[in-house]
């Protein structure tokens, strides 16, 4: 039994073991007072037929439990009717009170005393508790208890292990996916808080195992990256160790050498910002950009680039402004038209539109699949249109979001990237 299991049968038993004992407190309590008001009543009744019989010379009910005293002995006389076996009793009437409780061979009695000249009449009967009529309602009571207990242990075992059963195989699977096993077994999804928990690790163990493979992925690429500079540096350095470089192509040498290594900087200084951007340590100043005058001086930067492929850009801009990070916002233009120029064909048209609320930026290339749209946005994902190592999009998601801009992806013909904002 599992310890969830034994929190649920407590939690079952508990609050009946509570309800018995206040059931029985309250039935005592009840029945003590209420039971012990009548029988002093009907004590009272008796000792008056009794005092009657007597008056008129007939026999005492012999159902009547009575003792009869002249002067403070007791005295014996005549029993009519039909006599029941009474309990030998030896009390002393100037003892009693008119309502009294006296224990007798073990037994406990209400007593009514009624005094008329020297005679004196004492009826007696056992207290409400200890009467027989009473206990059957005790033992009925303590019956229904313990069978509303089987019933309530029984059911709530039966529900636990419904409940906990699934619990303890997500577990087992959770612990599985921690140790990079994804080949797991979930429970049957229901349609209830375990179901959706179910349908959570299931989504998760899927997200876990297309992260892992894009780590993969990204890891192969970024090795590759690095080592085809490393090996070129590497193959520039031995030529020159042993001098079979001509003096005129030393500075040729050198130039690819220093070329290579910015471009492993390059890579380094990527992953440092996306790292540092990740965790919030590059602060931000916000502030009113005039963003039309932005996409202009961005756009006149870049013309000589764009010509290397033909590439023109199309403006339909309206004046608009954004409350964002000057440098970012700068970097997130650079990197979408950057990509736009790496997917445009030769002589491809770049379409700039900015709204008081948009910014989208399209291209005439082969556009992005849709399975593809959600991910691209990721670290690891380097799509076919790009030639980088799949972190320039994951920087610029991280500088929007930053930023609190909305941003996505279209590709109908070609592909747009867009930016919202309030």
């Amino acid at each position: 039994m599992n310890r969830l299991m034994k929190k649920l049968l407590w939690t079952a038993i508990l609050p009946l073991a509570a309800m018995a004992v206040l059931t029985f407190g309250l039935t005592s309590l009840l029945i003590g007072r209420f039971a012990e008001g009548e029988s002093y009543t009907q004590l009272e009744q008796e000792a008056a037929i009794v005092y009657d019989a007597i008056q008129e010379g007939r026999g005492i009910p012999g159902q009547i439990d009575v003792l009869l005293f002249q002067n403070g002995r007791q005295i014996e006389l005549e029993r009519g009717g039909r006599m029941h076996r009474m309990m030998p009793l030896s009390l002393d009437p100037d003892a009693l009170s008119e309502r009294d409780e006296v224990s007798a061979n073990g037994t406990r009695l209400l007593t009514y005393l009624r005094e008329e000249g020297s005679l004196q009449i004492v009826t007696y009967t056992p207290v409400p508790l200890s009467n027989p009529q009473f206990q059957q309602i005790y033992v009925i009571l303590a019956g229904g208890f313990l069978f509303a207990l089987f019933v309530a242990v029984a059911v709530t075992f039966w529900m636990s292990r419904r409940l906990t059963k699934p619990l303890v195989d997500l577990r087992q699977a959770t612990t599985s996916i921690m140790n990079g096993e994804h080949d797991i077994a979930l429970p049957t999804v229901t349609n209830d808080e375990i179901g959706d928990l179910t349908e959570a690790v299931e989504q998760m163990n899927h997200s876990l195992q297309e992260k892992e493979a894009l780590q993969k992925s990204f890891i192969s690429g970024i090795t590759h990256d690095v080592r085809t500079p490393l090996a070129i540096v590497r193959n520039e350095a031995e030529m020159l160790e042993l001098g079979v470089v001509h003096k005129e192509a030393v500075s040729e040498s050198g130039r690819s050498i220093t070329e290579e290594v910015d471009r492993i900087d390059r890579l380094v200084n990527q992953m440092l910002e996306y790292s540092k951007l990740s965790t919030g340590r590059i602060p931000l100043e916000m502030e009113s950009i005039q963003l039309d005058e932005m996409v202009r001086n961005i756009v006149t930067r870049m013309e000589e680039w764009f010509q290397q492929k033909q590439v023109s850009v199309q403006l339909d801009i309206e004046p608009g402004t954004v409350q964002a990070d000057h440098l970012a916002m700068e970097r997130i233009l650079t990197n979408f038209l950057k990509n736009a120029y790496d997917a445009s064909p030769v002589g491809g048209v770049i379409t700039v539109t900015l709204s008081q609320r948009r910014l989208a930026i399209s291209d005439q290339g082969p556009g992005i699949e849709k399975e593809m749209r959600e991910s691209i946005w990721d670290m690891y994902v380097k799509g076919d249109r790009s030639n980088g190592h799949g972190l320039g999009l994951a920087i610029t998601k991280l500088l929007l979001e930053a930023q609190g801009l909305s941003y996505g992806v279209d590709s109908d013909n070609g592909a747009t990237f867009w930016i919202e904002w309030d």
